[in-house]
């Protein structure tokens, strides 16, 4: 044993009862149809020893299924060639084998018409069919993954690639995508990518790339069923209004139709542009709810409001709306991003359903949701499954714990306050806990939060003397 002097030793122990509410990082996911084959561009091969005869060694290929079905195949010493260009494209030969092959054509020509053993050679080409994991629920947190993945930003076969690179621009710490097969205007298609987020606990908002609102009210009875309290799953969606949508009264009729604090309803839905490798893409309300995902999940604090934050990444002309008609939209429930002098705004973070604050404010739901999620996650971690029986004393414990972890969240700005006391004038209740006696397996919590509520209006009265 090592010997130690006489001294004074002091060591820190964790509490065990201190409440740490850290939690995964809450994200968008991007939903819409996307390329339905696959590009394969300068992949790196090495050329196999020659065999002597046909069919003999080959070279395998990136790709699942038969090569008989590549298109545009090009074999070049170097990375960039084009069709037409390089002087191999004529001495190789593909077959069908384990995700497809190039056989070259015997010895002769190594080093000028062909590669030589053991030599590296790149290949491209486009492979019709994509595998399974296309359609699979993706995360990534650089758009050049996204591009890769899901092609160049277009609004044909590129579609998730223009909305989740444009989420990352504003702030997303990472975008969840999601390719929905077949065709977009079948609800069936969307219902089966939508089963697919169903095992994700990370999604804060989901953004369908499509205006047609069937399929829009389809995502928005998604997000009610995965918030409910038994399957614990609290998220939102942010809609683009349907295609041809452009008069103020069809904004507010669409909110009125939603009217739910689990849906929210961007405008404009025209005039949308945003510059993509020298193109100008015009874009429709979608992508500025896709837009505007990004910027609600990039706050520091998910409780942040985001009313009156510069939104990038598209181009609308300036004060498209005249300001009764935004308050009239907004007054249903339309949130509205609105160009000053070329710089965009969230004229006021709102959700569809008007009705109260706690209802209407976009901070305000994220925050409801905090708290569930939250007091859920650590009362499970602290109680359930852990072989604790229930005595007199387990009742005070459980009440303590849900005290710690609200109190977690005030001291880290995420609530105003929990109740200490009842108070029927402000609804105040303190927390309680008794064991149930209809179901004695079971312990009821009952207890009051007050939300951080966002700063919206000042009103000022002054008197006039003389």
């Amino acid at each position: 044993m090592a010997y130690t002097p006489p001294s004074v030793r002091v060591t820190s122990i964790a509490n065990s009862r201190i409440i740490n509410i850290d939690e995964d990082a809450r994200i968008p996911c991007i939903m819409g149809t996307g390329p339905t084959s696959r590009v394969i561009t300068d992949y790196p091969v090495t050329r196999a020893a020659y065999s002597g005869s046909y069919p003999g060694t080959f070279d395998l290929l990136p790709t699942s299924g038969s090569v008989s079905t590549i298109s545009s195949l090009i074999a070049s010493p170097y990375p960039g060639a084009g069709v037409g260009y390089d002087s191999w494209e004529s001495n190789y030969y593909t077959a069908s084998g384990s995700g497809g092959a190039i056989y070259w054509g015997g010895a002769a020509g190594a080093g000028t018409t062909g590669p030589r053993v053991g030599e590296t050679y790149y290949v491209s080409y486009t492979y019709p069919v994509v595998p399974a994991t296309q359609y699979a629920p993706t995360v990534f947190v650089d758009s050049n993954d996204i591009k890769a993945f899901y092609g160049v930003e277009s609004i044909t076969t590129g579609k998730i690639t223009v909305a989740a690179s444009m989420a990352l621009e504003n702030g997303a710490p990472a975008v969840m995508c999601c390719q929905v097969q077949g065709n977009e205007a079948t609800s069936a298609n969307w219902t089966t990518a939508l089963t697919k987020l169903r095992k994700k606990s990370n999604i804060a908002y989901v953004v369908p790339i499509t205006s047609g609102s069937a399929i829009q009210t389809l995502v928005l009875s998604h997000c009610e069923n995965e918030s409910n309290p038994d399957i614990g799953h609290e998220r939102e969606c942010i809609l683009g209004a349907d295609t041809g949508t452009i008069t103020v009264q069809q904004f507010v009729d669409k909110a009125d139709a939603f009217d739910n604090k689990r849906a929210i309803l961007v405008a404009p839905d025209v005039s949308v542009t945003r510059v993509s490798a020298g193109s100008t893409l015009t874009l429709g309300g979608e992508y500025v709810a896709s837009a505007l995902s990004g910027l609600i999940t990039g706050q520091d604090k998910i409780v942040t409001p985001i009313t009156g934050k510069i939104i990038v990444g598209f181009t609308i002309p300036d004060e498209q709306y005249e300001p009764y008609d935004m308050n009239r939209m907004a007054n249903e429930g339309v949130c509205v991003i609105y160009a000053k002098s070329g710089v965009n705004k969230v004229r006021h973070a709102i959700t569809t359903d008007t009705s109260t604050a706690d209802n209407r404010e976009i901070s305000v739901v994220a925050a409801d949701d905090l708290v569930r999620r939250i007091t859920r996650n650590k009362l499970n971690e602290a109680y359930i499954g852990k072989g604790i029986v229930i005595n007199e004393s387990t009742p005070a414990g459980v009440a303590a714990t849900v005290a710690a972890i609200w109190n977690s969240l005030v001291r880290d700005g995420l609530l105003s306050s929990y109740g200490t006391k009842n108070d029927p004038t402000t609804g105040e209740v303190a927390i309680t806990a008794a064991q149930d006696s209809a179901e004695p397996t079971r312990i009821n919590v009952t207890g009051s939060v007050k939300f951080l509520y966002p700063l919206n209006y000042i009103n000022v009265e002054f008197y006039i003397y003389v």
